[in-house]
């Protein structure tokens, strides 16, 4: 039976200077302006308990969610123009993202996806804006113009190449920016057409993208829905699609119905792709063979999807105001689906991600009738505990080397590990290898040591921070 424990964080407002938006009840600065404290929350969550932080007003869209390389997750939110980050604890802090008059006729820039980036930072799109941006964990943001106009970035990842790549929602292409900030397009050319293929903005485009991922094949893979189609783009910019199709006929006529959504890559090997008209979830592997599975609630509609511990799926069912855990099948046998009902009553989940808690984290607008739209965060334990864990090594003393060392306890495969050092839990300059050695100046401080994991497959990041030692003489 779930549990749940429905938090409405208080708002701290010391030293904050920033206007107070009518409305939202709090400050928003252009730095990290807010933090709200919800009292007693706990690091590990039971298997199928709820906790839930209500964040006032959504704002205009869905809401994204991912887990970062300092350990937190960081979310998008719509009401405030914010990039949100909330830590394991739940204390929630918000950065500002810079708005223009392009966006003002919309509400805001159109935050709808967020992903942790190779090079330590969290990137995000501006749908409304045409930007692509990342922030820091410090919170320090910044932002790239998209070259075709009007395109509306959309879907964000990072690529196995060390770039992230994203979606062009109102483009028929691809983009690709390096870590500096340096953009390249590359066309979605339409089946059984030949020659060039040229990326022009069109709202009733049918060879647009929409959710991305990396995944097998050193490739990164999107879905189009208009076409219910997937695309894989390779790291040397060449596009194909396959059709997405669980009955005959063998193909799928360009400007079918569409049904496909979100996508990601299984630690089986295989991309996972929601339905969302169908309430269905589809494994379509890298050769295009694609096999469907009925979700169980009848008013099935699949939002959002990511890996999850031990070779699972997490699923959120966006008008089902459920989380739903999918055991992954062999190839003959039949995958065993558990649905958790979120207990906030109205909630549509719009973007699920792991944390290295353990936890399925998720964003999730409710729409109470009569009240307005809200956004929350929700955690629902899993019950297999921390998936990553981080310990130090060697002994504390000035001369000494310390080694940092992690333990993937539910992950998928590893791809690779970043460490970073900290002295009194802030990041000590220029020490990011697996030993550290203590000089003279850090006798008496607590020393510890993050690790940020890239697992293989969708690329995902988790992070944590190992117990701190003191450094003696």
């Amino acid at each position: 039976m779930s549990q749940v424990h429905l938090l409405t964080p208080r708002v701290s407002r010391k030293s904050l200077k920033g206007r107070i938006l009518r409305g939202l009840g709090f400050g928003l600065l252009a730095g990290a302006v807010l933090t709200l404290i919800p009292a007693q929350t706990s690091l590990a969550a039971p298997a199928g308990e709820f906790t839930m932080f209500d964040l006032g007003p959504a704002g205009e869209g869905a809401n994204a969610i991912a887990s970062g390389p300092d350990g937190n997750m960081w979310f998008t939110n719509n009401a405030n123009n914010s990039i949100g980050r909330i830590t394991p604890t739940g204390a929630v802090t918000y950065f500002a993202v810079p708005t223009t008059s392009a966006s003002a006729s919309t509400g805001g820039p159109g935050l709808f996806a967020i992903a942790a980036g190779p090079d330590g930072n969290m990137w995000f799109t501006e749908f409304y804006e045409n930007l692509v941006g990342k922030i820091t964990p410090s919170g320090v943001i910044t932002t790239y113009p998209v070259p075709t106009a009007n395109a509306m970035p959309y879907g964000v990842t990072a690529g196995p190449d060390g770039n992230i790549w994203f979606i062009l929602d109102n483009a028929n292409g691809i983009g690709r920016i390096t870590p500096g900030g340096v953009i390249t397009e590359f066309p979605i050319p339409t089946p059984g057409t030949t020659g060039p293929t040229a990326i022009t903005s069109d709202y009733n485009c049918v060879m647009c993208g929409f959710a991305i991922t990396a995944g097998p094949l050193n490739s990164v893979w999107f879905t189009i829905p208009g076409a219910n189609r997937v695309g894989r783009i390779t790291m040397a910019g060449v596009v194909t699609t396959l059709p997405v199709t669980t009955a005959p006929p063998a193909t799928v006529p360009v400007g079918t119905s569409e049904t496909i959504g979100a996508i990601t890559a299984g630690d089986d090997g295989n991309l996972w792709i929601t339905q969302n008209s169908d309430g269905k979830i589809t494994r379509l592997t890298t050769s295009g063979v694609a096999t469907a599975f009925a979700l169980p609630s009848a008013n099935a509609h699949p939002s959002s999807i990511t890996p999850g511990p031990d070779g699972s799926l997490w699923i959120g069912n966006g008008t089902g105001n459920a989380l739903i855990q999918f055991v992954v099948p062999g190839v003959k046998s039949t995958p065993v689906i558990t649905q958790f009902t979120i207990p906030t009553a109205g909630a549509m989940p719009t973007s699920v991600a792991m944390g290295a808690d353990g936890s399925a984290w998720f964003t999730s607008l409710v729409n109470p009738t009569p009240a307005p739209t809200t956004l929350q965060v929700g955690r629902l334990g899993t019950g297999v505990g921390p998936i990553l864990t981080v310990k130090v090594s060697g002994t504390a003393k000035v001369g000494s080397a310390l080694t940092c060392s992690y333990v993937n306890n539910h992950g998928g495969p590893p791809a690779n590990a970043r460490y970073q050092w900290l002295r009194g839990g802030k990041a000590i300059a220029n020490q990011t290898a697996k030993k550290f050695t203590p000089r003279a100046g850090d006798v008496g401080a607590k020393v510890s040591c993050r690790a940020a994991v890239t697992y293989a497959g969708a690329l995902n990041q988790l992070a944590a921070t190992s117990k701190s030692v003191r450094v003696e003489g």
